[in-house]
Formats: C-alpha cells, structure tokens, sequence
C-alpha cells in the first residue's frame, strides 16, 4: 500500500484533490489552459497519479470552476440571507458581486470560463453560474415585480458591465458600486411602476 500524508486515505485523497485544484487554479490564472503533465509537474506528482482522480485536464478545469462558483454562491446567499427589505438584499448581492470581483477572486472564473470543456461539464458550470443570480431574482420577486427573471437579467448585464469596468483598471469598486446601484434602483422602481 502506498504511503500516505494524512490520518486516513479519505483524507489523502482529498488533500491530493484539493492540491490538484490549487495547482489547476495556478495554471489557469498563469497560463489559461494546461495539460495533465504541467499540473502534474506543479504538485510533484507523475501523470498516472493525476489520472487516478481527473480523466483529464478539462475534468479538473471543470472542478476548479464547480468549486469556485458553489463558494461564489455560498458568499451571495450568505450576504442575503438575513436582510429583509428586497432593496437592501438587491444591494448586499451587488456589493459582494463586486468585492468578489475587486479581490481579484473574479480572474479565476473568467479565465477558466474562456477554456473550452466537454459538454456535460460546461453544461454543469452553466447552471451554477445561473445559481449566482438566484438571490438577486428572489430579492426582485419580493419587490413586486411580476416578472423577475427579465428584471434580474437587466440587473445582471448592469453588474456585469461594472465587472468589465473594474477588471479593465477604469473605476474603483467603490465608486463603480454606488454608480451601478443608483442605476438598478432607478430601473427597478420604473420596472415596478407607482406605488400604490
């Protein structure tokens, strides 16, 4: 039996998993896409090893994405979770979009994005990117506005503009967040008509 760095062989396995996605994530902000071999290489493993856990490098592409997206939503749902008003709860989601892109932690999700994977992975990676934007449509819906799915979508390609901004140097996450905000605001409130 192989020796092993840890209490017990699940723990091995998934302190190897996890040194293959830290290496895999590496890679990708380093260089975009990677064979087995360079990850290999980078965690000092042979290839046959890498193939025990990964059938291939778009396997562990895939990985990296599914982990950093589900932490990405983990941090969206737990910045809303607890505020009441909708507008306040609209607000907390853009503001940890942004922080989260304003870290850098973005890069990793944008780089790995542009790699090409199998469909069934990307299909995977689709839907929990879609489930980013589940507490913002939520927050939508409890305003009062009869469809929310449009509402959020137009929130969404507002957000995603302000990424842009910030990942190309043009503004400051802080001054981005209060422009975008005051943006949404004012498009919710025409979304959701007077008030009654």
């Amino acid at each position: 039996m192989p020796k092993i760095s840890a209490p017990t062989v699940a723990e091995h396995r998934e302190q190897r998993r996890t040194a293959l996605l830290e290496a895999a994530a590496t890679l990708i902000l380093r260089e975009g896409n990677f064979t087995v071999a360079e990850v290999a290489t980078e965690v000092g493993l042979s290839r046959s090893a890498v193939y025990e856990y990964y059938r291939s490098a778009a396997d562990l592409i895939a990985d990296v994405l599914v982990d950093e997206l589900g932490a990405w939503s983990t941090a969206l749902v737990e910045a809303t979770t607890d505020v009441e008003d909708p507008m306040d709860r609209i607000r907390a989601w853009v503001r940890e979009v942004l922080t989260y892109v304003a870290d850098g932690r973005h890069a990793l999700v944008r780089a790995a994005g542009a790699i090409e994977l199998p469909a069934t992975r990307r299909a995977q990676v689709q839907a929990q990117h879609r489930d980013l934007i589940q507490p913002l449509t939520a927050a939508i819906a409890d305003l009062g506005i009869d469809d929310p799915v449009p509402a959020s979508s137009f929130v969404w390609g507002a957000v995603d503009a302000s990424i842009t901004r910030i990942e190309a140097g043009m503004a400051s996450a802080d001054r981005e967040t209060d422009l975008v905000l005051d943006f949404i605001a004012g498009g919710l409130a025409a979304l959701a008509g007077p008030a009654t």
